[in-house]
């Protein structure tokens, strides 16, 4: 990634280039034109053109002997898989413009990716995309933006990601005939230390730069800080001497052949020709293990929900997991049912039930069509949220969030229960509150008394010195205080009618 202050010192040396380089053309036609007078000859001295027949700069075009011999193993390697190699833009289209109106997108983040299929589908590092998932720095403004090396910009979606193998899928909106070129993959395994690879992306923003060196070494580790503030270690990775530089991450490593064997994702601070990939083969298995994983999913919490997990296997997608008192789990499907259609879309792959459920609306029933002993099974589920689920099972409950369009009296009450005491005498309004709808029969909300209707006002949160009481004015807020303490007891306060209660639940693993 590369910050957006670098960027902004880039600029304007770009800019004085570019007019120095304006400068000179001029320049340049003025004296073509004199020499063309002198000499009797038209027209300006540049590719092609005629310069005079004494001029020391004549040409000697290439014949096609020399570009046999030009074009070397590297050049064939990357004339073969540059066109699937992207740049990577989170641009940020929030800001306000000048005067009124709408701002031009600023990036606040870059890096590379690779096609992997016809369709558009991206890989590239976890921490490239980090500040969307993560939604901090105002991450909710920011778009992804994939740049194709023919000059196309289409925006992308986040899929899924991997923090723990920095690891991360997009998929490019298409238009109408668009065609994407998908990289060959290659086999790391079989990598030879001092073998020729070659490494693409867009480092600075310069995109498509081409490095090459060789493979270093295999199996490195390394540990480094990432985006979350975790310090994580990324272990059997690939070593080059091919510059690897800022906005590189996610690119490609490829053999002499022009095969994908590695995505680029780190280089050494304060040390030189020393970089790192993710090999293929270990690409390949978090693939499936982790990336079509849904806990992987890169939705919002408000996404659709079916509570189960699938592999590819034999040609089919075969459901391996369902979870228990999920949506899928209550239409009736079962770990081994194949997974034939979703909707009106037929299931072909993993990859096909992840842009099903993307595209799927919460709430909204989704018939699936299952096989099952031989024979076709019809499940009509209802989707949920993520973050219903999550709170479901952290605390057993169901809620709602409630803005001030919804209920405006709701909010307002529950805005003056929160600052009851502080002796504030005026205070902002909450943006939106958390109103528990339906609680289950067996769950830590019932045991402790809570009621569908009462309304989450605030969580403690222990400190150093005592507990400090949070708001709770979102959802997603209250889903992920809880899912920082699972396992834990957690102190919080809800409004019941007039009353300002509290209690202490325990939240499940």
């Amino acid at each position: 990634m590369v910050p957006s202050r670098l960027l902004a010192l880039a600029a304007p040396l770009l800019g004085l280039f570019a007019a120095a380089a304006a400068v000179g053309q001029d320049k340049g036609q003025d004296i073509g034109q004199d020499n063309g007078r002198k000499n009797g000859v038209g027209g300006a001295a540049g590719t092609g053109g005629l310069v005079g027949r004494s001029s020391p700069l004549q040409v000697v075009e290439p014949d096609d002997d020399d570009k046999d011999l030009r074009t070397t193993p590297v050049v064939r390697a990357v004339q073969r898989a540059a066109d699937s190699v992207v740049s990577i833009y989170l641009q940020n289209s929030s800001l306000p413009a000048n005067g009124g109106g709408r701002a031009e997108p600023r990036t606040e983040g870059q890096g590379s990716g690779v096609i992997l299929d016809e369709s558009g589908l991206v890989i590239t590092n976890w921490h490239v995309i980090a500040p969307v998932v993560l939604g901090n720095r105002g991450a909710a403004e920011l778009d992804v933006e994939v740049r194709l090396r023919d000059g196309r910009a289409r925006p992308a979606r986040v899929l899924s990601s991997s923090a723990k193998r920095d690891l991360a899928l997009l998929q490019i909106r298409r238009e109408k005939d668009d065609a994407f070129k998908p990289a060959e993959i290659g086999r790391s395994d079989s990598l030879m230390v001092g073998e020729t690879v070659i490494a693409i992306g867009n480092p600075q923003g310069q995109a498509n730069t081409v490095t090459s060196g060789v493979l270093s070494a295999i199996d490195r580790s390394i540990r480094v800080r990432t985006p979350d503030g975790e310090l994580r270690e990324y272990t059997g990775l690939l070593q080059t001497d091919a510059a690897i530089n800022q906005g590189n991450s996610g690119g490609a490593l490829l053999d002499i052949t022009g095969r994908l064997v590695g995505i680029n994702n780190a280089m050494a601070m304060g040390a030189e020709n020393i970089g790192f990939a993710i090999p293929m083969d270990m690409v390949r298995g978090e693939f499936q293990r982790e990336l079509l994983q849904s806990n992987s999913f890169a939705a919002d919490d408000d996404a659709a929900w079916l509570g189960l997990e699938v592999l590819d296997r034999d040609g089919a997608v075969v459901i391996d997991k369902v979870v228990a008192d999920g949506p899928a789990a209550r239409a009736g499907a079962r770990a081994g049912d194949l997974l034939a259609r979703v909707g009106d879309t037929d299931i072909r792959s993993s990859l096909d039930y992840l842009r099903c459920v993307f595209d799927a609306r919460a709430d909204a029933p989704l018939p699936l069509l299952l096989r099952r002993g031989g024979r076709d099974v019809r499940a009509d589920a209802k989707p949920m949220t993520r973050g219903q689920w999550q709170l479901q099972s952290a605390i057993g409950a169901m809620a709602a969030q409630i803005d001030g369009d919804d209920d405006r009296e709701l909010v307002r009450k529950a805005t003056l229960a929160f600052y009851r005491g502080s002796g504030m005498r005026r205070v902002p309004m909450f943006p939106a509150i958390v109103r528990l709808d339906g609680i289950a029969e067996d769950g830590p909300a019932a045991a402790i008394g809570l009621k569908a209707g009462d309304v989450v006002l605030s969580v403690f949160v222990r400190q150093a010195f005592g507990e400090r009481e949070l708001p709770v004015t979102s959802l997603r807020d209250f889903v992920r205080l809880l899912d920082a303490n699972r396992g834990r007891s957690l102190k919080l306060s809800v409004l019941r009618g007039d009353d300002d209660l509290v209690g202490t639940i325990d939240v499940r693993r």
